[in-house]
């Protein structure tokens, strides 16, 4: 009894600490991440402390304080990002937020606590080092592979071959057994400071490795200069296309056409970077980099990437030197306009946006998930709508699309309790041996939550998103619920009306100017039970309702009628018009309103029941019975066949 009772304590340990774990593990952007500094104050203390600063296209760059007694003295530079002072020096490889450097510039002396802080940062590189020092070790050089051998691994991996590929790739590490690949990633003096890592089977997996992924894979065109021009593409495969027609330029990979701000520096000298891939992705890498030096490759009828237009015996090398600037200062013809509007009919089911796989009659409708829109979801009190937009998120999320949620009603941890039984399907209380599975994979998604509860101003939450979006490439922000941000501010005594006004015109600024698809969960007025809520029934005034692209309205009427059902209402589509509802069936085992799979077709059924018929009445060899059995069996048989003819006829009468 006591092992018993000793073991059941050791599986609750094991379960709060692993639910404990998966807590931590939440991505959360809080108040302290915000960056309180602006370029000015930059500047302005550099310059009081005999810095000479230089202004580049994303940071201020000046000497670093920690390796300028080092030789090559030229290139002891630390560059400090314009919009979060984060720093990075690309030689000593010292790099955290504003606050630590700072304290270095002020400072002349190190005390303890930044000695810990640059111990670690030793300790760090040390580890990659020693990390990548047997990668090299385990590994060999693509040059170092037959001809034969080479064609087989650009066959496993579906790379595209011609002469000068393993030239392109002289970099990359292989495996003895030649089914993984290792991309180094070097910053701006060419050092290794990371490296990807891909495996045959599962390319779409790449792996990431380093101290601070502080670099960029990139290839060095010929006979060009070195900062000159820059082709920025998603993919390993749109490298070797624009090397096989030796593009001019240098090739960098970006993964999943993501740019964290801390591989910025290796961009910054380049004069023109050509960016070439999905729009709504590279519009995004474009804020960041400045869109003064930015060009966009359109997309000629529906090819979108470099590997698409050569498979299509395209000239590579034309559609770059056709590449158009990222910013119209002034447009005032349509010929300013025309490609963006062929572009968007040559590329139709994209510019549509992600559609939900687990919700079909919503894609249907609405078309897909867009940036640059505004949502508002509004139904009754406790009707499901934090589950229900929980789990639209959850399913874009799972397609890559990168999420900030601002839940100002529930805790964190409850709401990733909830998606985490949305994404695994089954109760977790029943399946605590998977927990960590679920966990791992879950916490992979591109989630993030801000770590705010309650009321908060406007103002801080607006912040917040803003250095979200820009620090982790936000693509959809969903807020629930406005009401409980409304009544703080300056402002306090002013009409609760025009504040929700506020908060609404914020967000709807901040989706057009930033190109981010914006989810607003609102409560709707007091209505009766047995009326439809529509769009007038949001709370506040009609801003909401007009400032808003799509407007999705729960109605239950569970309550209000004996055979009532739950729908989701798509009150409102700016982009296609189609209105219309949609089923929701709630299934509480995975907290899921995902369409459940229709039954097989009815025309199947009397084909079944034929089968099904002449099974039953096959010639069977007799077996030994007493003559009561016979006789029943007989009188048995006899009901059957009555029975089998009647169906028969039934059919004929149907069809």
């Amino acid at each position: 009894m006591l092992k018993f009772y000793k073991f059941r304590k050791l599986c609750h340990y094991i379960k709060v600490s692993n639910y404990a774990n998966f807590v931590r593990g939440i991505q959360n952007v809080g108040i302290d991440d915000i960056p309180k500094i602006s370029v000015t104050d930059i500047r302005k203390l550099l310059r009081q402390k005999g810095f000479a600063v230089q202004d580049g296209y994303t940071s201020l760059i000046t000497r670093c304080t920690i390796c300028c007694d080092g030789e090559k003295k030229t290139e002891n530079k630390v560059f400090i990002n314009k919009t979060t002072g984060y720093f990075l020096c690309s030689k000593c490889n010292t790099y955290g937020d504003w606050n630590t450097l700072e304290r270095l510039i002020k400072k002349s002396k190190v005390d303890g606590t930044l000695k810990d802080y640059l111990e670690k940062l030793h300790q760090e590189k040390s580890h990659f080092l020693n990390d990548w020092q047997n990668v090299m070790e385990q590994t060999s050089s693509l040059l170092d592979l037959s001809e034969t051998e080479t064609h087989d691994l650009f066959r496993l991996f579906e790379f595209p071959y011609h002469l000068e590929a393993p030239k392109v790739l002289c970099d990359v590490r292989v495996s003895k057994d030649h089914t993984v690949l290792y991309f180094p990633l070097k910053n701006t003096l060419n050092i290794i400071v990371g490296y990807r890592k891909i495996q045959a089977g599962n390319e779409e997996k790449i792996e990431n490795y380093g101290y601070h992924i502080g670099g960029l894979f990139l290839c060095k065109a010929q006979k060009t200069n070195r900062f000159e021009q820059a082709i920025l593409v998603p993919s390993i495969h749109d490298v070797l296309h624009l090397a096989a027609q030796k593009v001019p330029g240098n090739l960098i990979w970006l993964s999943n056409c993501s740019l964290p701000p801390v591989v910025l520096p290796v961009l910054e000298n380049y004069q023109k970077l050509c960016l070439w891939g999905d729009w709504e992705n590279m519009r995004a890498v474009s804020e960041k980099l400045g869109e003064d030096r930015c060009f966009f490759v359109r997309p000629t009828d529906g090819l979108v990437t470099a590997s698409e237009a050569a498979v299509a015996k395209l000239s590579l090398k034309t559609l770059v030197s056709e590449a158009k600037p990222a910013s119209h200062r002034s447009i005032t013809t349509f010929a300013a306009l025309r490609d963006d509007v062929y572009a968007e009919l040559t590329n139709i089911d994209k510019v549509r946006g992600v559609k939900w796989k687990r919700f079909p009659a919503l894609t249907r409708l609405l078309g897909g998930h867009r940036r640059g829109e505004l949502t508002i979801i509004t139904g009754p009190t406790g009707c499901g709508k934090t589950t229900l937009c929980a789990e639209m998120s959850l399913d874009l999320a799972q397609q890559g699309v990168t999420t900030l949620w601002g839940s100002f009603e529930i805790r964190n941890f409850r709401l990733a309790r909830t998606m985490l039984q949305q994404f695994a399907g089954v109760p977790l209380e029943q399946n605590l041996e998977e927990f960590s599975k679920f966990a791992d994979d879950f916490q992979k998604l591109p989630m993030f939550y801000l770590a705010f509860h309650g009321q908060q101003p406007i103002k801080v939450v607006m912040e917040a998103v803003e250095h979200a979006r820009y620090m982790h490439d936000i693509a959809h922000v969903i807020v629930d619920n406005v009401q409980f941000m409304l009544g703080l501010g300056d402002e306090r005594e002013g009409d609760r009306y025009l504040r929700q006004d506020a908060v609404i015109a914020a967000f709807r600024t901040f989706a057009t100017a930033r190109h981010c698809h914006v989810t607003l969960v609102m409560h709707p007025r007091k209505e009766r039970d047995s009326e439809d809520l529509s769009t007038s029934s949001i709370f506040g005034s009609a801003k909401a309702s007009q400032e808003a692209d799509n407007v999705l309205i729960i109605q239950d009427k569970r309550l209000t009628a004996v055979r009532g059902k739950k729908y989701l209402q798509i009150a409102k589509n700016r982009y296609s018009g189609d209105l219309g509802i949609v089923p929701l069936e709630f299934d509480k085992n995975s907290l899921s309103y995902q369409s459940k799979k229709k039954p097989k077709n009815k025309e199947e059924e009397p084909d079944k029941l034929l089968d099904e018929c002449f099974q039953e009445y096959s010639l069977e060899a007799p077996t030994a019975g007493s003559d009561i059995s016979r006789k029943k069996g007989k009188h048995n048989r006899k009901e059957h066949v009555d029975s089998f003819l009647s169906d028969i006829l039934n059919l004929n009468r149907t069809r």
